[in-house]
């Protein structure tokens, strides 16, 4: 493989992860309105069954971190391929501030390398 071709496939595996990325981001923000909105339906629903709905609620926040989490990862993978020419996987892990998350990435990414 020449090193141009070899250059050519790093940038877009790059490329590829930031618009994976930038799309991730936008599902995120999307998830922010639906809570917002589903704040505002809270309001019409009665005293004694608004704490189970908002338990329910939950789950959409839940949702919205999450794929900012893996946000983070694939952009933090970009980032390196694109400044280093591999992933620095542990960097794109650490930028995961759901634990929960990239030790689930970390097990599955391990798992695979073995």
């Amino acid at each position: 493989m020449t090193m141009t071709l070899e250059v050519q496939k790093t940038a877009g595996i790059a490329g590829l992860l930031e618009a994976l990325s930038a799309e991730m981001s936008i599902a995120a923000v999307s998830c922010g309105h639906l809570d917002s909105a589903l704040g505002q339906l809270l309001e019409a629903v009665p005293l004694e069954s608004r704490l189970k709905v908002m338990q329910e609620l939950h789950m959409v926040d839940m949702l919205a971190q999450h794929i900012t989490a893996i946000t983070d990862f694939t952009a933090g993978l970009a980032s390196s391929i694109a400044a280093e020419g591999a992933p620095d996987v542990d960097g794109a892990l650490s930028r995961i501030t759901l634990g929960e998350v990239a030790a689930r990435l970390r097990e599955t990414l391990d798992a695979k390398a073995a």
